[in-house]
């Protein structure tokens, strides 16, 4: 079936039709709006809309362009006592590709000239003035050269017509009109240009919402777009009274940006530490599969066939309509961290559902009342009691699934493309002051650390941390993500009171021991590595300092027995250093390095030097000797062998020599009679060499296989 320009609006006009007795009483509510959202550290965010409508109802939702293909891919739509039905919105059809089906062309930016001279055939009328108006069916355009007044010659346009009254040719300049008489043709251009006009506007989409249903009822709605990502940074305030182990205290500000179209007023916000999966797929662009043109086939009309009845491979009946899949309903299960749908978003949702109840924050405190550059306001009891005081964080913290969700216990008003620092968590952790060495950062210094003890039950997502050493600012750090019950180093400051100096001799490579096995023979040698950090204390405490000394792959540590802790690349050493005092720390480890030579086929010299080795054990130094040995051997009989063969190739090139004198030669004379005998004399010689060197080469095969049944059967004899 051909479906045509006339045939097309029939459809559009039938399918309009049916969608308007469905919605005939339909209302037109304002949006739905925004009851809960959350945000993922994956790029993404997921948001709830909800809200009543009453009866049969269509709501429109705008979106910008680029989120269409984020909505079509996760919309999820909720009437609870009604019917959702089939969401509609605007195809994205190529604008070049819908205009194809017009009858006049205007993808290019043409002249009257083109234009008219495409739409050969069709009937207008020219009005000139001051003479009548012409009427006719287009023929075509032509030009005429004319010559001016000043001898310039110009391109005239000509416009050929088919009248009731014959061919005419009207001239067109600026004071002609031309008007199409065909009404299909007309409002097909008009329409075209409508279509060409509305491509420039690309900017927003609206999806609509049908649903369908009797009474007042509640609608949900859900969907995932992308969103900034939200971001942490946190306060520490660590005791400055001199103490290296105690509790500091950790405040979490979350930072979200409002980028959308409208306002938040009175949002549920949640937010969600990890990341899930998330991708961007064009659903919204209209695909085309292009096909190939293929010419119709004309040829006589084939004879009419029968054809057997299908069947599958293993001779079963095939099937006309394959079975249907059995439906299956989504049981509320939705990626972690998002709306549970089950329920109509509610209760056990994301964050508690829209609309649903959050838990009180388990944390208390942040700033007191006092300027944060004054060491008392913080140093002080007072101070920091007041700035527990002012300070309570509005989020209660849960685990969802395998990500950590953060529910915002306040609801949120956040006017649109603003942003907020939003508290979040305000607790005590357990802290350890040291300072933190390693060489790689090609300092003498180490670095003021803080080791963090997350004692929480939070997920502490990673993001910067300001540091207050006593009430005044230490320095900023950046901290990765830290699971409850984990620990994590963060350094803010040089210390300048302590000056690490690093040596290191090099490697040693040491020689352990020489094994052999089924014919190959193992130096096993051991590199040692040796690195020794001296430290030296100016200050005026007792302070502990971390080194750090990197990991060498498939090495041991020899010195000391243990690291105070272990990363998968450092090893890390605790050295306690006295104000005024050198300590030194000295690193030891062992890589074992394994060379590999084959008996068989290996150097002959190398054997001997093995051999003659002091440290060599008796057991293997009496098989080494019994392999030269052989060996030797072997290589006299080849030796014997090939100096036969040597012989043989000499005899047979003399021979040679002989048989061309002899051509020239009378076969009664002496000289003839002499080579004769000679050659004879030769070919016994060969006959005899060639069975030397037959039973040589397979003695030296046979000493070559007894060898190697020797050395197979060899398994470390020093051992």
């Amino acid at each position: 079936m051909v479906i045509t320009r006339s045939t097309r609006l029939v459809l559009l006009t039938s399918i309009a039709g049916a969608f308007s007795t469905v919605f005939a009483n339909a209302q037109q509510p304002s949006n739905l709006p925004v009851k809960q959202i959350t945000l993922f550290s994956s790029g993404v965010s997921y948001t709830e809309r909800g809200g009543a409508i009453e009866g049969d109802a269509a709501v429109p939702l705008t979106f910008r362009t680029p989120q269409i293909n984020d909505i079509l891919k996760s919309l999820v739509l909720i009437d609870q006592g009604g019917k959702v039905l089939p969401a509609t919105y605007g195809s994205r059809d190529p604008v070049g590709r819908a205009l194809q089906s017009f009858a006049v062309d205007v993808t290019q930016n043409s002249d009257r000239n083109s234009i008219l001279g495409s739409l050969r055939g069709a009937r207008v009328s020219v009005s000139q003035t001051g003479k009548p108006t012409i009427e006719g069916e287009i023929l075509g355009m032509e030009l005429h050269e004319v010559t001016s007044a000043n001898a310039h010659v110009e391109q005239v346009p000509y416009l050929n017509l088919l009248t009731d009254q014959g061919l005419v040719t009207v001239l067109l300049d600026t004071s002609n009109t031309v008007k199409l008489l065909n009404e299909r043709l007309n409002k097909e251009f008009h329409e075209a240009l409508q279509l060409l006009a509305s491509g420039t506007d690309d900017q927003r989409r609206t999806v609509t919402l049908h649903f369908a249903g009797a009474g007042k009822r509640d609608v949900r709605v859900g969907y995932v777009t992308e969103a900034p990502i939200w971001k942490m940074s946190y306060r520490l305030l660590v005791d400055g009274e001199g103490k290296t182990k105690g509790t500091s205290y950790l405040q979490g500000w979350a930072l979200v940006e409002n980028t959308t179209e409208e306002d938040w007023n009175g949002v549920n916000l949640s937010l969600v530490s990890g990341r899930p999966i998330s991708f961007i797929q064009d659903l919204y662009q209209p695909l085309y599969i292009p096909r190939p043109v293929v010419p119709p086939d004309v040829a006589a009309s084939p004879y009419p066939q029968t054809h057997d009845s299908g069947r599958n491979a293993d001779g079963t009946v095939l099937l006309d309509k394959a079975k249907a899949p059995v439906s299956s309903t989504v049981n509320g299960s939705v990626p972690a961290g998002a709306a549970s749908f089950g329920g109509g978003f509610g209760g056990s949702g994301l964050a508690g559902g829209m609309g649903g109840a959050r838990g009180a924050s388990g944390a208390d405190g942040a700033f007191g009342d006092r300027s944060m550059g004054r060491a008392a306001s913080m140093d002080s009891a007072g101070g920091r009691r007041s700035l527990r005081e002012s300070f309570e964080a509005q989020s209660s913290g849960e685990k969802a699934g395998e990500l950590f969700q953060y529910n915002i216990t306040t609801p949120v008003n956040l006017p649109r493309q603003q942003a907020a620092m939003i508290p979040v968590t305000a607790q005590d952790v357990q802290s350890e002051k040291i300072s933190l060495f390693n060489s790689a950062d090609r300092s003498r210094y180490p670095l003021n650390a803080v080791r963090l003890h997350n004692t929480t039950t939070l997920h502490l997502k990673g993001g910067p941390v300001t540091l207050f050493d006593g009430g005044v600012y230490a320095g900023d750090a950046r901290m990765e993500d830290v699971l409850p019950g984990d620990t994590r180093l963060i350094t803010y400051a040089v210390d300048l009171s302590l000056q690490c100096d690093t040596t290191s001799p090099g490697n040693n490579v040491q020689e352990a021991s020489v094994s052999i096995k089924r014919g190959v023979l193992t130096f096993n040698r051991r590199e040692i590595s040796e690195t020794t950090y001296t430290v030296h204390s100016s200050g005026a405490v007792q302070k502990e300092l971390l080194i750090e000394h990197p990991i060498i792959p498939n090495s041991v540590l020899v010195e000391p027995a243990l690291p105070a802790e272990k990363t998968d690349k450092l090893y890390r050493f605790s050295v306690k250093i006295a104000p005024g005092k050198t300590e030194a720390l000295k690193v030891v480890t062992q890589r074992p390095i394994a060379t590999e030579f084959a008996v068989l086929t290996g150097d002959i010299d190398t054997l001997v030097f093995t051999t003659n080795r002091k440290d060599i054990p008796a057991g293997l130094k009496s098989a080494l000797e019994q392999v030269i040995a052989r060996r030797r051997r072997i290589d006299e009989l080849k030796a014997a062998a090939d100096a036969r063969s040597a012989e043989i190739t000499a005899m047979s090139s003399d021979q040679e020599r002989i048989r061309k004198n002899m051509e020239a030669l009378d076969h009664n004379s002496a000289l003839y009679k002499r080579y004769v005998d000679e050659l004879d004399k030769q070919e016994t010689k060969i006959q005899t060499l060639r069975s030397e060197a037959a039973k040589l080469q397979s003695e030296a095969a046979a000493a070559v296989q007894d060898l190697r049944a020797y050395t197979e059967k060899l398994n470390d004899p020093a051992g």
